[in-house]
């Protein structure tokens, strides 16, 4: 299997059957560092290609979390904690404890279970952040999704302002999260639905309102520009949101 592998990479062919034009392979493998089983590669098979060694990127894993509709609490939780994941309690794993408990409608209420679950998948020190992430209430942070399309304005931006605090209050860490998720929602739901008036109106509200800190702010625009430049161009029209798109 190791030999076809190699013949392919190097060559592009094994026997009578070759890779198709313009096709590339990717290998995926553990680092051989002691902590997994895996077989060390010799001198002979490493030079042979390109290698690199890849770490996670909590920015990418949200995007994808938002893309695959992974329950919002447990984005949120990454989002608050990236440096929870290690190769101890890597992705994977992690994945695995958000999917076994996003049924649970109130986590509040199932603690135990999740403290059972938490402790079986991705051990005790995640599960007892995770644990105080529900305790403190912040798995009950307002949805991105109700952020942009929820019919009373008025509420929401409240609610925001509310709960992002504002001067001595203002908590860094929760806007930093609901701007993320905001993003990622916006540029993931809009792939496949029409952009709506009220939905630019809504992001030049969020954007030039008391909301966030002005870094935040250049967040927002210059990514949804970025990732999808045809749908929220609009936003552009707006001279206070245009400020954040040349800094």
């Amino acid at each position: 299997m190791i030999q076809a592998c190699m013949d392919l990479i190097n060559t592009q062919e094994y026997i009578s059957w070759k890779l198709p034009k313009d096709w590339t392979i990717i290998l995926t493998t553990n680092p051989d560092g002691g902590d997994y089983h895996v077989n060390s590669m010799d001198i002979a098979q490493t030079t042979r290609f390109i290698s690199c060694e890849l770490k996670f990127d909590v920015d990418c894993w949200a995007q994808w979390a938002e893309e695959t509709n992974m329950d919002g609490r447990c984005i949120n939780f990454i989002l608050k904690h990236p440096e929870i994941v290690t190769e101890a309690t890597n992705p994977r794993a992690i994945t695995t404890f958000f999917n076994a408990i996003s049924s649970f409608e109130k986590f509040e209420e199932q603690l135990p279970m999740i403290q059972m679950i938490g402790e079986g998948s991705v051990g005790p020190d995640m599960t007892s952040l995770f644990t105080l992430f529900i305790n403190n209430k912040l798995d009950q942070l307002m949805s991105p999704k109700d952020i942009l399309l929820h019919d009373n304005e008025d509420y929401i931006v409240g609610a925001l302002k509310s709960t992002v605090g504002r001067e001595d209050s203002y908590r860094a860490d929760i806007a930093s999260i609901m701007s993320t998720r905001l993003v990622n929602f916006a540029l993931s739901h809009f792939k496949s639905n029409p952009m709506k008036a009220e939905v630019i109106k809504r992001l030049e509200k969020l954007v030039v309102d008391d909301i966030f800190a002005i870094d935040l702010k250049y967040m927002i625009v210059r990514n949804l520009i970025n990732g999808n430049k045809q749908k929220f161009q609009k936003l552009m029209l707006n001279d206070k949101v245009m400020e954040y798109t040349i800094r």
